[in-house]
């Protein structure tokens, strides 16, 4: 009996210990996982790390600042300011005309294409406001563009755009001469256009461009206004009233002509660092018609989008249409020029 008691109690002893050199290996095995969890758990938070710097640094790349483009431009609607990202649909109360403008991107290549649409009326917003008279006009360019001509960066950028397009007007002239029949005339008016300009973005706040074209133009706008009656008188036989009506036609009367023109535009756009809501343009004209020379310049201000500088809202400009001109007055050669616009954009394709 004492052997088997003995056997038992040495069995326990040898079974604790047993146990206890388990336990232990389960013990520093189970550090070791800990250990080996910890150091993936700091390879892990590592890698996000650098996962978060690469995209910040993607995302950095991958900003882009022309959201839409731009409403820089003159009262007749023309600029050398051309931006090679985005869209706009614009209003300009000078030129009574309404513009659809997109440019896009050709994947991640430097060449960007677009579109002009312009749509008007050449006897201007007031008279389409008051009675409703149209003549109208339209425009239609093809844009193609090679950017990053320097450095892709927010320092120094340039950017070069060819414009090939055609327009085309429908108006009313009188000549009191010609047989009653005649005397008013439908005229169409049809020109190809084409502009070539080089944009350069300064320091991330200032744009320069200048552009030199060729179209055809008239004097239609210089031509006196004139508002014809028609009146018509009918007569009831039975009860013996007359009755009259009137038809008002809207013309221009004077000496009609076409001439060729060659437009030089040169503009600067600029905000100021600490306040970029507000942009300031100003741009000098030189047109040469038949071998001579008309300039004019202008400025304007504009609202911009938050955070978006060169995107803007709307905008107001001066400008003096010929300075040879200045001493005959203000009348017909100053103008005030209200601009106002939707900017759009496209997705970024990588």
């Amino acid at each position: 009996m004492r052997k088997i008691n003995l056997f038992i109690i040495f069995m326990l002893l040898a079974s604790v210990s047993f146990a206890q050199k388990e336990l232990k290996s389960i013990d520093t095995t189970l550090k070791k996982i800990d250990s080996t969890f910890t150091k993936i758990d700091s390879s892990l938070k590592s890698i996000d790390e650098n996962v978060g710097t690469l995209k910040d640094e993607l995302v950095k790349e991958d900003t882009e600042p022309y959201n839409g483009q731009s409403i820089f431009e003159d009262r007749k609607g023309a600029s050398a300011i051309f931006l090679p990202y985005g869209g706009i649909f614009r209003l300009n109360t000078a030129d009574a005309s309404l513009k659809l403008s997109f440019v896009d991107r050709v994947s991640t290549r430097k060449l960007f294409y677009g579109l002009d649409i312009i749509g008007k009326t050449n006897d201007g917003i007031m008279s389409f406001i008051s009675s409703g008279n149209i003549s109208p006009g339209s425009k239609v360019n093809g844009i193609i563009g090679l950017q990053e001509l320097f450095h892709n960066t927010n320092t120094l950028d340039g950017w070069l755009i060819l414009k090939v397009g055609y327009e085309g007007a429908s108006f009313k002239l009188f000549n009191s001469d010609s047989l009653f029949a005649n005397q008013i005339k439908k005229t169409s008016f049809n020109t190809f256009t084409s502009s070539l300009s080089l944009n350069v973005k300064i320091g991330g706040n200032k744009i320069f461009a200048a552009s030199i074209g060729y179209q055809k133009v008239n004097n239609y706008e210089d031509l006196d206004d004139l508002e014809l009656t028609d009146q018509k008188i009918i007569k009831d036989t039975v009860s013996n009233i007359t009755r009259t009506y009137e038809k008002k036609t809207k013309v221009k009367v004077g000496d009609y002509k076409t001439f060729d023109q060659v437009p030089i535009n040169v503009d600067f756009y600029w905000y100021p660092s600490n306040m970029q809501r507000i942009g300031i343009y100003h741009y000098w004209r030189t047109k040469f018609t038949n071998g001579k020379a008309t300039n004019g310049f202008g400025s304007g201000l504009y609202l911009l989008k938050k955070d978006k500088p060169l995107s803007s809202i709307a905008g107001i400009v001066f400008e003096v249409n010929d300075i040879s001109k200045l001493n005959d007055g203000f009348s017909k050669n100053f103008t005030i020029n209200f601009v106002v616009a939707y900017n759009f954009s496209f997705t970024k394709r990588n």
